[in-house]
């Protein structure tokens, strides 16, 4: 896609002389000369095919087009200042950029970090969860804290949180399931594409006949709590994810029938990048975190 756009530099020039009403001021702001700054404001005007400035000896007057204009490249120029933010952090301050499931960051994370901003108020974090974490690229990142089994090539790959799988319900549904053969018939709710399967927990326990149908699929595990919450059918999903509704009552155990999984949450660095004492200070806040909710 082609832009009909003068260019910026010129664009630059004329919003900080129309808002400094001086080439003079603009240029000390610019790091130029006002020479240049009435030389680039020309150029946009004659690009233009029309006069943006009425110049009364030493002072500046926009005319009815310019007015008209102006506030256009002011927010497009403050649009691309947030959005350089947003996406890249601060130049001056370096910001620790961290990826995690959004099941992780909602249930155990986010809760948290309170925590941490007040014992290190100067660190700066860029947090990717959900969909926006898969449009960044591993080695664009400082920490990726993932779900496995801890084989990841290329990474070093450090054990955060490990813990239990199990199968969850609100407390009315989870009343009416006296034993494993009652919840198989039960509405079960099945997360897509996770190793931790309906079918795997049933095995785990000795049943073996096929499942019926789940009463519903969804793609992440939050989803899964937040569905079961609602009385819809019963969760399977791992114990750190769950805490919160565990806590707050609005999920139990739908039978005592738990059993510890192979998978669990790792911290992942890129070999040979260079220290940083923030990371350190992030890493290290978060290993003693896990080991308090042990």
């Amino acid at each position: 896609m082609s832009y009909n756009l003068p260019p910026l530099p010129w664009l630059r020039a004329f919003e900080a002389a129309a808002r400094l009403g001086s080439f003079t001021l603009a240029a000390e702001e610019l790091a130029l000369t006002p020479a240049a700054i009435s030389h680039q404001v020309r150029s946009l005007e004659g690009q233009l095919g029309y006069p943006l400035f009425l110049r009364r000896n030493r002072h500046l007057l926009l005319t009815r087009l310019g007015e008209n204009y102006l506030p256009a490249v002011r927010q497009a120029f403050s649009d691309l200042s947030l959005a350089t933010t947003d996406v890249f952090g601060r130049g001056q301050q370096a910001t620790l950029r961290l990826r995690c499931l959004q099941s992780f960051a909602q249930s155990w994370l986010i809760p948290r970090l309170p925590r941490f901003r007040a014992a290190h108020p100067e660190v700066r974090l860029q947090l990717h969860t959900a969909g926006w974490a898969g449009t960044v690229e591993s080695e664009q990142l400082d920490l990726d804290i993932s779900y496995g089994q801890g084989e990841w090539t290329g990474v070093l790959a450090e054990p955060l949180v490990r813990g239990q799988v199990l199968p969850l319900a609100h407390p009315d549904l989870a009343k009416t399931v006296p034993d494993l053969e009652t919840l198989r018939h039960a509405p079960l709710i099945e997360i897509a594409g996770v190793t931790e399967s309906w079918t795997r927990f049933f095995h785990r326990q000795g049943l073996t006949d096929p499942l019926p149908d789940p009463a519903m699929v969804v793609d992440q595990s939050s989803v899964a709590l937040d569905v079961a919450a609602q009385g819809v059918g019963h969760c399977l999903v791992f114990d750190a994810f769950a805490q919160p509704y565990l806590a707050a009552g609005t999920l139990v155990p739908s039978v005592r029938a738990a059993y510890q999984q192979d998978q669990g949450m790792y911290l992942l660095r890129t070999p040979g990048r260079q220290p940083s004492p923030d990371l350190d200070k992030l890493i290290n806040w978060l290993r003693a975190e896990a080991q308090q909710s042990v």
